[in-house]
């Protein structure tokens, strides 16, 4: 049976006692209604929690990685829908859909930032009830459509004859319901208070640590491999197979580290399976050299491709956060330029606020590693206005969350 990365107990216990406690703000009337609907999804979101489906031989980095078979995946992907028709099948008995509401498309559309503007627009301003009826039935008519769509997915005889394709839509699919059940307890928890998402939304802080590991993991590997692949692909024939196995070294310490655990599937696919070939040619009696350099070239553009990673909701909205506390300090800095140590202070305070951001921007990137090694604390008085303007700037070309 493949193993399931759990949520820490305590906390989703700390976070469903959290949210009965904002059930009781509503009106009365609907505090029980709400309570249903908010534990239902918080424990529908465990759950679903994450799957381990590929798993690592250890020393066995060419080729060591096994799939889950069909036997283990049947079970699973029954128990999945099951579990997704069940909780929609509570949430929409708690808030029945509202006669007038139409199905979207998918649980992209159910949180469409102009969708709760056009409903005012088109007529009187609805009550807490019913807002949140088409909400609900929002996100439950996303996941219906999602439900189906896995199921054309089955029935597709390339998806059924790829393992690799079989597991990226489940856990996609699992990943989707996890992240609309989450939007859709924060949604309601703000009609009545005003609440971040990592103290409503089981499994938000692991979630949102993983994809910060993922883009800081791969974006120290795809700096360090474009390093290695412009000097393999500059070394004579005689010595590619000895800047290869420099370049491993790296790839094998990458396959160490969580990250690889948390790539989404299509990128671990690509990266164990071009590990493998990399291997395999340093074990090749005579391994062709252009191989070799298209093959090293080939996962240099991968990793600089990661770079999407921060295209994820979750990082979109600790970036935006990230950076305006940044800005804050900058700004704190330079109103502090006559009290030096004020102002060192704000600027080291608005660099460990940038480190968060670690793979966002490529300058921003190359200074950041610079800091290791010749942190802002470390400057003199006379140069703190114009580290302050350089920060100012690179932070004011990181692209906008």
């Amino acid at each position: 049976m493949p193993a399931i990365a759990p949520l820490d107990d305590n906390v989703a216990s700390t976070v469903e006692r959290r949210l009965i406690g904002v059930a009781q703000s509503f009106d009365a009337a609907l505090r029980d209604r709400i309570t249903l609907l908010l534990t239902a999804a918080a424990q529908a979101i465990v759950q679903l929690a994450d799957l381990d489906l590929v798993q690592f031989e250890a020393g066995q980095e060419q080729g060591g990685h096994t799939l889950a078979l069909w036997e283990d995946l049947a079970p699973v992907m029954s128990g999945t829908v099951k579990q997704v028709n069940e909780v929609i099948a509570g949430a929409t008995a708690q808030f029945p859909p509202p006669a007038e509401d139409e199905s979207l498309d998918d649980l992209d559309a159910a949180f469409a930032p102009s969708a709760s503007a056009q409903a005012k627009e088109e007529g009187a301003p609805k009550s807490t009830a019913e807002e949140i009826a088409s909400l609900v039935a929002a996100v439950c008519s996303g996941m219906r459509r999602d439900v189906t769509r896995l199921g054309d997915r089955l029935r597709n005889p390339t998806v059924m004859g790829d393992p690799w394709m079989l597991i990226q839509d489940l856990l996609e699919f699992r990943g989707r319901v996890r992240l609309g059940l989450g939007e859709l307890i924060y949604q309601v928890c703000s009609f009545i208070a005003v609440v971040d998402r990592e103290d409503v939304v089981p499994g938000y802080v692991g979630e949102l640590e993983n994809s910060l590991l993922v883009r800081n993991a791969t974006t120290n590997l795809a700096f360090l491999f474009r390093g290695h692949a412009k000097r393999i692909g500059a070394a004579a024939d005689d010595r590619i197979v000895a800047a290869l196995q420099d370049a491993l070294k790296d790839v094998h310490a990458f396959s160490r580290t969580r990250a690889l655990h948390q790539l989404r599937t299509s990128d671990k696919r690509i990266f164990l399976e071009t590990r493998a070939t990399l291997y395999a040619l340093v074990k090749a009696a005579a391994p062709p050299a252009l191989e070799i350099r298209q093959s090293v070239e080939n996962l240099a553009r991968f990793l600089d491709s990661m770079s999407v990673v921060s295209r994820r909701e979750n990082l979109r909205l600790h970036d935006r956060a990230k950076l305006a506390r940044a800005g804050r300090h900058l700004e704190a800095a330079q109103v502090n330029l006559g009290t030096p140590e004020i102002a060192r202070r704000e600027l080291a305070d608005a660099v460990k606020a940038a480190f968060a951001l670690y793979g966002r921007d490529a300058q921003l990137d190359a200074y950041l590693r610079a800091q290791r090694h010749f942190p802002v604390d470390w400057l003199s008085e006379s140069d703190l206005a114009l580290e302050i303007a350089r920060v100012a700037a690179l932070l004011s070309g990181v692209a906008p969350p």
